[in-house]
């Protein structure tokens, strides 16, 4: 079923694969940070929420976000039963939700938590996603035609853990990185136009532990992060060698949040189960907690670096915290396991107890809560994060995706 507002698609429109202000390219915004610019967005939403555009059920469930990319909404979703579980890439039109063309990816993770979890990302006209059995899958933005595939677990001796793999591929100059947890393989880098091996951290050989990589600039020095099996790790972005390496596992070996960085040489990273959330300072191919707090567990509801804060969901609470200390300054009212994204005119969250999305105006010390409403919509947990991209609020849920209208004009 599908309810519309608005002028229905009629025939299918060209793709314009040119990034475009205001596009959300890949997990978690374009500099993959939570962080939205440019927009000029409403300071305040209607009673009862803003004005919901467009609301449709996709084909598949997905746990993933949407992505934005020149004119044209993509998101994944996977369909069939336990054992035979695949996954599918729609391409939409962001104006009214209607399918213009969707691409299976391979087989999806089916024994349990089935959903789809990877985001795609679009650069260069070609959308490159994860199957939770580790293929990784290059698509034509145009016309979502394959362009190459890699079995990650068959060729570089991938392993899945408790729930498979869950990750949203990066992307950067001309190399695609992913983690198929293989001997010596632990992160890999191919070519993003031919699927050719390009380099692997030789010496790393956990597995992967649902973790979407970070390319960040650390002490001078550009480098992948992320969190493996048991160690959070960095490694050359040129050359995959490993520059260094800290221990921080959880029960279930579960670290799905990408690491932020804040400040020139500080890292944070947290993760589920009680093991907490941590800040590590790097120097000389070496890694010390500056900081460490267990209550805060950031399942993977995501975090930000902002107005020199660190905003992370965890311990039933989304917290503002001063990283220089690691001083709680203060809970955002409300939200208690919420995924978000900070945007000019304040944070907007969405709980996963309930579904409620609100509007929250924050500065380094304080915060005001100025609207909400409620996801009466979809099916399944509310596991997927909010995304912002040309004044329209796209929040998904399993099957459900709606479009809300919160830009200025």
């Amino acid at each position: 079923m599908r309810c519309k507002a608005g002028i229905a698609c009629v025939g299918l429109v060209c793709v314009a694969l040119a990034s475009r202000a205001g596009d959300w390219t890949q997990w978690r915004g374009s500099n993959r940070d939570l962080i939205v610019t440019g927009e000029n967005l409403l300071p305040a939403w209607p009673a009862g929420g803003p004005r919901q555009l467009w609301r449709v059920e996709l084909p598949g469930e997905g746990f993933s976000e949407p992505v934005v990319a020149g004119g044209t909404l993509y998101i994944t979703g996977s369909t069939g039963g336990k054992r035979d579980r695949a996954g599918y890439l729609y391409a939409l039109n962001p104006k009214d939700g209607g399918i213009r063309w969707q691409a299976g990816y391979g087989p999806e993770w089916g024994a349990s938590y089935e959903f789809a979890r990877t985001s795609p990302t679009v650069t260069d006209g070609l959308i490159y996603v994860v199957s939770g059995m580790g293929h990784l899958v290059c698509v034509d933005a145009k016309a979502g035609k394959e362009v190459w595939r890699v079995d990650t677990q068959a060729v570089y001796g991938g392993r899945n853990i408790t729930w498979g793999i869950a990750e949203s591929p990066l992307v950067y100059d001309g190399k695609v990185i992913c983690q198929p947890g293989g001997k010596d393989t632990s992160v890999i880098a191919l070519n993003a136009k031919t699927g050719k091996l390009v380099w692997k951290s030789a010496g790393l050989s956990e597995r992967s532990a649902y973790c979407s990589p970070a390319l960040l600039t650390v002490n001078g020095k550009r480098q992948v992060v992320t969190m493996l099996e048991n160690s959070v790790v960095g490694v050359d972005a040129q050359t995959g060698r490993p520059l260094w390496k800290h221990p921080h596992r959880n029960k279930h070996a579960v670290h799905p949040n990408t690491p932020v960085l804040c400040g020139k040489d500080r890292v944070f990273v947290s993760s589920g189960y009680g093991y907490g959330s941590e800040i590590l300072e790097i120097s000389g191919g070496a890694a010390r907690v500056a900081w460490a707090d267990k209550g805060s567990d950031n399942h993977f509801q995501g975090v930000a670096f902002y107005q020199g804060r660190v905003f992370s969901s965890g311990g039933g609470r989304l917290s503002c915290f001063d990283p220089a200390t690691g001083r709680q300054v203060y809970c955002v009212e409300g939200a208690k396991k919420a995924s978000f994204c900070v945007t000019p005119v304040g944070m907007i969250t969405y709980d996963e107890r309930g579904g409620t999305v609100m509007l929250v105006r924050v500065t380094p010390d304080r915060h005001e809560v100025v609207s909400s409403f409620k996801i009466d919509y979809g099916n399944g947990p509310h596991w997927s994060s909010p995304v912002v991209s040309d004044g329209v609020l796209y929040l998904r849920r399993g099957k459900g995706l709606a479009a809300f209208a919160v830009g200025a004009k």
